[in-house]
């Protein structure tokens, strides 16, 4: 037989779609990054209420303006996109890229599953990486000014309190490379008992590419900044009406960090990490989700003013409605 073509808008995620049977499809405007497992899912579909911190600091907003070509061929998943390189959230830009650069983000994987041994087991796995180039900007030279401090506070100009400013040449603008590199695996079942359940875990390395907590510039920090996060996690049915899931998950956002304290140069790591104990209430296409996150944030201080991890504690719940 011929082959079949279709074409689509989906006004939802603002990208039209043209496929050709599942071998290929392909992908033009806002939508989701395809980086690792996690990202490219819709928040109505995910079971746990945010993102992985590593997710939400790399891939702000979690949607981009780009093209995309995506497919499977018996188990393999693939796909590659040209993505305009500042997500929706990215925390200096806001969406809007400064520069002509694109960053390339690819992931190959394979999807499997059988109804022949027990449990209907179900495994996934894939490979993702993405490479391309950050920007610095830069700033505009200053001409020379004078300051005056009145030092003895009586409202007077001395020539003893002006001081001359000296200007300053400028620094032009100009880009960075940032590259991540991710893995990501599941693994499926179904107890005749309870119903389906899940545990997956996710990793990625990614070098000055935090554009979310911990803005990653190596021209301004005069170094790179190399980040590191995961996650490990469970979920589980307990019948057709009840849903149960536990998460941890850890981020490095500046593995090299260091901070002088006193004649030492101490390691600061700016590491967040969160435990997540959900359960979820489910009839038909409505949910009600309760959520504990046990979070640590590393941006605290002690008593001593030196850099210290404190609680961020939170308790989350939400109603999602289906129409």
């Amino acid at each position: 037989p011929e082959p079949t073509q279709t074409e689509g808008v989906r006004l939802e995620t603002a990208h039209a779609d043209w496929r050709h049977r599942d071998l290929v499809i392909v992908t033009g405007g806002l939508f989701r990054i395809p980086f690792g497992a996690s990202t490219p899912t819709s928040p109505r579909d995910r079971l746990f209420l945010e993102l992985p911190t590593v997710n939400r600091a790399l891939f702000p907003g979690d949607i981009d303006a780009g093209v995309m070509a995506r497919g499977a061929y018996g188990v393999v998943r693939w796909s590659l996109a040209a993505m305009n390189g500042a997500p929706v959230g990215d925390a200096q830009w806001k969406g809007r890229d400064p520069s002509a650069s694109y960053d390339l983000v690819g992931r190959l994987g394979a999807d499997w599953g059988t109804r022949a041994f027990w449990g209907h087991p179900h495994v996934t796995f894939g490979v993702s990486a993405l490479t391309g180039k950050g920007f610095h900007a830069g700033t505009p030279p200053t001409k020379d000014h004078i300051q005056w401090v009145d030092d003895n506070h009586d409202g007077m100009i001395e020539q003893t309190e002006l001081q001359v400013i000296p200007g300053t040449p400028g620094e032009p603008s100009a880009t960075f490379p940032h590259s991540a590199l991710g893995v990501d695996a599941s693994f499926a079942w179904c107890l005749q008992w309870a119903g389906a359940g899940s545990a997956f875990v996710e990793g990625t390395i990614a070098t000055d590419l935090d554009r979310g907590f911990y803005y990653a510039d190596p021209i301004a920090n005069s170094r790179k900044l190399r980040e590191l996060g995961y996650q490990i996690g469970a979920v589980q049915r307990l019948g057709p009406h009840a849903l149960v899931g536990v998460r941890y998950d850890r981020y490095d956002a500046d593995r090299d960090a260091s901070e002088p304290l006193g004649t030492t140069l101490v390691a600061t790591h700016q590491v967040y990490s969160t435990w997540a104990f959900m359960a979820t209430a489910i009839e038909g296409s409505t949910r009600l989700l309760v959520e504990y996150d046990r979070a640590r944030n590393p941006l605290g201080r002690d008593d001593t003013s030196a850099p210290a991890t404190r609680e961020d504690d939170r308790v989350t719940l939400r109603a999602q409605v289906g129409f």
